[in-house]
């Protein structure tokens, strides 16, 4: 008899670690690490080879999916562009009716972040160079590379800047979370 009392207390225990694990699944998936615009993201990680764990992971960290945002720094929509980067992207994309007040738009975000994320690839080898470059800027970036404290000449061995290595190690945790709950589909 106490065996089967046993027997059953374990598997109703079982049972109630798997709805558990389940319903946190759901809600880190649906609420915390969400996956929204995700047409405009294929679009323009298929157009331009930039990885759309990346993409979602950058705009997860910029945004929170909020295509209204602002930064304090004057960075707009889902993945907080600035000013002169917008100009600088919309030229080099030909976006002649080009203004600020279009990065509020998902696609137009989605599409200007991820050309600069693809163009950031190419400037530097490294993926973490690359989102230092985002954050802080490709300018900065290379300083660090050419300072014999932070750099190789060819190669960023350390950020300098509290906050923009905390921004690619949040991206980088992003990246991970992402895998994990969406393995199926990514």
């Amino acid at each position: 008899m106490k065996k089967r009392i046993r027997k059953k207390r374990r598997g109703a225990a079982f049972s109630l670690a798997i709805i558990l694990i389940v319903a946190f699944a759901w809600y880190a998936g649906t609420v915390v690490f969400p996956i929204r615009y995700f047409d405009y993201i294929e679009k323009y990680s298929l157009e331009t080879g930039v990885d759309k764990v990346l993409i979602l992971s950058v705009i997860h960290a910029e945004s929170g999916f909020d295509p209204e945002a602002v930064s304090a720094a004057d960075a707009r929509g889902l993945m907080q562009i600035n000013e002169s980067t917008g100009k600088f992207i919309s030229q080099k994309l030909g976006m002649e009716d080009y203004t600020q007040e279009k990065l509020y738009d998902p696609e137009t975000s989605i599409r200007m972040g991820t050309w600069y994320l693809s163009y950031l690839g190419g400037l530097f080898s490294a993926e973490r160079t690359a989102l230092a470059a985002y954050n802080a800027g490709p300018g900065r970036v290379r300083e660090w590379i050419a300072s014999p404290d932070t750099g190789d000449g060819e190669n960023l061995l350390q950020i300098p800047y509290a906050e923009t290595s905390s921004y690619v190690k949040k991206i980088e945790l992003r990246k991970k979370i992402y895998r994990l709950l969406y393995f199926w589909k990514l």
